[in-house]
């Protein structure tokens, strides 16, 4: 038999088919290369947009203007509902709807119908009416008007049957007084010595003898040879450092009111200033640091002039319990500035969660988060789900309701209550953050809150230890709300010796609010009474201690608090109109 090598008809179909089916698997992986590319840009391409939409976002909330991270109460309220709802089988979750039924009970009458508790007289945060101006403390001038007719006539024929009152509220402008302090001087008139015989010479002393001259010490509230007086000064501080008033607006306002004070010369005025009462703030940062059973902390920036630019310092504020607020500067914001200020504290440390405070953390110190740190970032959590951000806040809002209930409440009362009340709302927000773990954008900012509560969990339930703990460190921001509103008008510190002066009277004005004290009158008499106490126990000054140390001063000391102009000095009512020591003043004075 004939054997042929050339292929069949079918076999050369199928050989076709073959080729044109492997072309076509070689165009699809070619076509599975170039797709894979195009999406492999295309995903560079999103995370560089995602990336850009990230910093837009961080931009805008940086530039947009501040407002209340309010919610409605009811929003809260439903949400909450909603959150024991979806919870219900949980023991937590059981116990806060047990709560809520009790609480409904409560405030339901025999009739049924919902009563809310009764509003206290006065509590409101919108007053309406007008005020009672005879409840201040204002000084009153009066002005007596009479008819005409009465007055022409002296009275007679009138008989005044009634008076009718109307108050107003007036505004005299502050003005510079000239204070002047006239020291008289006086001459001792030699008088004509007895004979010997009728009485025995007097001996005097050759190495002591008495001054002819005489004149009336300077008085010791008053600096000597210095131009201003106390209440000038302190009226210089409270304007730039509690009102945030540049020296140079000053110097406008002093030349408006009469008499133009250059900036040099307050700058000069504040240097003493600074010198007589430093060391009352120093003392009241080592008691702090000694006692304080917890210190809020915080920091912003403090921008320094330098050649060309500005160098970027740092304001610490310390909040020592409810006893002193202190500020401190440094040049870095770093964990070396951080333990420099507060070395060997082992009390309880309320801050944020800045990496700077682990080093105190190390050392002893007892770390207490920030629930409105956390609260910020389900806020922000609004815009990208709603949904479950409100069903967070509304959680941290029941934790912040019990704190205002329990906040009047005395130790260790406080303590049991407030810790009873929140622990069941707290093991439901665990169980809220395990449940929506993985269903956010690990960019977005409910990831970053539920990051942010998972690495402080401990330090954000320390609250539960001691009802001294707050669970916020809003007081620290409060505290530096005037360093920011000062960078808006003076825009930056000459100098380090700037910030000097910024964080001794701001620790101290600070102190003065703390403490219900007026903080102008104290700076008045602090600057009064400083040079004139003694050094080692300066820590009386303290707006703490103020009022104790008011109370135990001496009739000289009182003296040397109180203006001269009201004081009432020793002086002749005339001067003699007879004698030899009248003529000597006239030719001497």
């Amino acid at each position: 038999m004939f054997w042929s090598n050339k292929p069949c008809s079918s076999c050369q179909e199928l050989r076709a088919q073959l080729d044109a089916a492997t072309q076509r698997a070689r165009d699809l992986e070619s076509l599975v290369e170039t797709l894979r590319a195009q999406l492999r840009q295309a995903t560079d391409l999103a995370e560089l947009q995602a990336a850009d939409i990230a910093r837009y976002r961080a931009e805008q909330e940086r530039t947009r203007p501040n407002r209340p991270e309010h919610l409605h109460k009811d929003q809260l309220q439903l949400a909450f509902e909603h959150v024991i709802a979806c919870f219900s089988d949980s023991a937590a979750a059981q116990e806060l709807a047990g709560a809520a039924a009790a609480n409904d009970d409560d405030t339901t009458d025999a009739s049924g119908d919902r009563s809310s508790p009764p509003r206290k007289a006065g509590k409101g945060r919108h007053r309406h009416g007008r005020r009672r101006l005879d409840m201040t403390n204002l000084p009153v001038e009066k002005v007596v008007l009479d008819p005409d007719e009465v007055v022409a006539k002296g009275g007679e024929g009138f008989e005044l049957v009634a008076t009718e009152v109307t108050k107003r509220l007036a505004f005299r402008p502050a003005t510079y007084v000239r204070l002047e302090v006239e020291r008289r001087k006086w001459v001792r008139v030699e008088q004509e010595q007895p004979a010997a015989a009728e009485s025995p010479v007097a001996v005097t002393s050759e190495d002591d003898p008495p001054s002819r001259m005489l004149i009336a010490p300077l008085p010791d509230s008053l600096w000597p040879t210095f131009m201003a007086d106390a209440s000038a000064v302190a009226a210089v501080i409270i304007s730039k450092y509690d009102d945030s008033l540049p020296l140079h607006r000053q110097e406008r306002i002093s030349a408006r009111n009469g008499l133009p004070v250059p900036r040099s010369t307050q700058c000069s005025w504040l240097t003493e200033a600074y010198r007589v009462l430093y060391r009352v703030a120093d003392a009241m940062f080592l008691e702090a640091r000694r006692r304080a059973f917890c210190i809020a902390t915080d920091a912003t920036g403090a921008p320094v002039r330098a050649r060309g630019s500005c160098d970027h310092w740092h304001i610490f504020v310390f909040i020592a319990d409810k006893d002193h607020v202190v500020f401190r500067y440094t040049e870095r914001h770093t964990s070396e500035a951080v333990q420099g200020f507060l070395p060997g504290f082992k009390g309880h440390l309320l801050s944020d969660a800045a990496a700077v405070y682990d080093v105190l953390h190390r050392n002893g110190a007892i770390e207490v988060a920030c629930w409105f740190h956390l609260r910020r970032h389900f806020w922000r959590g609004l815009e990208v789900d709603p949904q479950r951000a409100i069903e967070a806040l509304s959680i941290i809002g029941k934790l912040f309701e019990v704190e205002r209930d329990c906040r009047n409440l005395p130790e260790p009362e406080r303590t049991t209550v407030r810790a009873a009340r929140c622990r069941p709302i707290l093991a439901l927000f665990d169980a809220w953050v395990v449940r929506h773990r993985e269903a956010f954008d690990p960019r977005g900012p409910l990831a970053k809150g539920i990051g942010y509560y998972t690495n402080q969990r401990a330090a954000l339930h320390r609250f539960l230890d001691d009802g001294r703990l707050r669970l916020d460190n809003s007081i620290s921001e409060q505290q530096l709300r005037n360093a920011v509103l000062g960078r808006h008008n003076w825009m930056f510190f000459e100098n380090e010796t700037g910030l000097k002066w910024y964080t001794t009277f701001r620790s101290l004005i600070a102190s003065c609010a703390l403490h219900g004290i007026n903080a102008h009158q104290y700076l008045e008499q602090a600057l009064r009474l400083a040079p004139h106490w003694p050094v080692s126990r300066v820590l009386e000054l303290a707006p703490k201690y103020w009022k104790d140390t008011v109370a135990r001063l001496d009739e000289r000391q009182r003296r040397i608090l109180t203006p001269p102009w009201q004081c009432e000095w020793p002086a002749l009512a005339s001067l003699p109109k007879r004698g030899r020591g009248a003529e000597v003043l006239a030719k001497t004075g």
